[in-house]
C-alpha cells in the first residue's frame, strides 16, 4: 500500500509540473504573438522620421534629392526577385496612388535583362531609379527590407509598411 501511496503521489507530482510547464509555454507563446504584431513595424522607417539629404539619379538622368520630397508622396523600394516586391507592384499597377510615385529598385546586376524589366514595369507609376544594395539612398530612407512603401510630406515619413493592407487605417497623400 504505501508502494501504491508513494506511485501516486509522484505522479501528481509530476503532473503539476507539467501543467506548470504548459501554463508558462502557453504565456511565452502568447506574449510573443503579441510581440509578433508589432515586428513588422520596427524594421521600417517611423512615422515622424526625418529624410536627411539624398541624391539618386532616376532611370532618364533626372536627380532625385530630398528636395523633390516637398509635398506628398509615395516612395516604394523594390528588388528584382522578389516575391512579395512583385505582389505589391501589381497592387499598384491596378490601382495606382493619387500621390506622386517614386520606385527604387534594387537591381541585380548578374540579370540586367530582369533589372530593366522591373524598371519598365514601374515606370508606370511614376519616376523609377536603380540602385545597388549598397546604394546611400537606402540608407537615407532607412531601408532594410523590400518591399518598403513610405508615404511622405515635405521630407517626413508619414506612414510605412510593406504590404498595401498596412495602409488601410492611413490616409493615402493626395498630390
Amino acid at each position: 500500500m504505501a508502494l501504491l501511496t508513494t506511485a501516486v503521489v509522484l505522479l501528481t507530482v509530476v503532473v503539476a509540473l507539467h501543467l506548470l510547464f504548459t501554463f508558462g509555454l502557453v504565456s511565452r507563446i502568447h506574449e510573443l504573438q503579441q510581440q509578433g504584431a508589432q515586428v513588422r513595424d520596427s524594421n521600417l522607417p517611423q512615422p515622424g522620421t526625418v529624410i536627411p539629404a539624398f541624391s539618386v539619379a532616376d532611370t532618364n538622368g533626372i536627380t532625385f534629392t530630398q528636395a523633390d520630397l516637398d509635398g506628398p508622396m509615395q516612395v516604394g523600394f523594390f528588388s528584382v526577385g522578389c516575391g512579395p516586391c512583385r505582389t505589391l507592384s501589381d497592387a499598384l499597377l491596378a490601382d495606382p496612388p493619387a500621390a506622386r510615385f517614386v520606385s527604387i529598385v534594387d537591381g541585380d546586376p548578374s540579370d540586367a535583362g530582369a533589372t530593366a524589366r522591373l524598371a519598365d514595369k514601374l515606370s508606370g507609376l511614376g519616376r523609377v531609379a536603380v540602385v545597388d544594395v549598397d546604394d546611400p539612398v537606402l540608407s537615407a530612407f532607412g531601408v532594410i527590407a523590400f518591399p518598403t512603401l513610405l508615404h511622405t510630406h515635405g521630407g517626413v515619413v508619414t506612414a510605412s509598411g510593406s504590404k498595401l493592407s498596412h495602409f488601410t487605417d492611413q490616409p493615402s497623400p493626395v498630390a
